[in-house]
């Protein structure tokens, strides 16, 4: 069990160190450049990471005898954590948008709502620091906790049901 911690330890930080590596791809606001997202590059390594972690998670859930009722309160608490979140950077996004817009008028003495749009929505490089910050590596984790333990009383349910046929 000490391994599946450490191991878990291991790749938590792993995937901060991926977190705050795309982070820094972020240009500067008010720059351009025609290069496309470098990031996504590495930001892939995020999947088969938050997959390992959930089966860990998993293993350590099994060790432990956690009662269902603690998951249940735990998978509300998250729910709030993940909702509390994501509006919060949402509410970042904004305010981001706002300084590409202040360094765009500084720049060029006017700014495009359009092109800020454009350029602060889907996979653009300039808002890697809004998709991988802190916020959003604990909302990673936290939802890698969230899958586990969905799939933890899932899989109690089932071998519950199946006992008593």
């Amino acid at each position: 069990m000490k391994i599946a911690k450490i191991t878990l330890f291991v790749v938590s930080i792993l995937a901060l160190g991926v977190f705050l590596l795309v982070n820094q791809m972020t240009p500067i606001p008010g720059t351009s450049s025609g290069n496309g997202n470098p990031a996504l590059l590495i930001a892939w390594i995020l999947i088969p990471l938050l997959i390992f972690m959930v089966i860990l998670w998993v293993r350590i859930f099994r060790v432990h005898s956690i009662s269902n009722t603690v998951f249940i309160i735990s998978i509300f608490g998250i729910l709030v954590h993940l909702t509390v979140a994501f509006f919060y950077q949402k509410n970042e996004l904004n305010e981001y948008r706002q300084v590409i817009k202040d360094a765009l008028i500084k720049r060029n003495g006017v700014a495009d709502a359009e092109y800020i749009q454009s350029i602060t929505s889907g996979l653009s490089f300039h808002v890697n620091n809004q998709y991988f910050n802190i916020n959003t590596y604990f909302m990673f984790v936290t939802f890698s906790i969230f899958v586990a333990i969905v799939y933890t009383l899932w899989d109690l349910w089932e071998k519950k049901e199946k006992s008593q046929q």
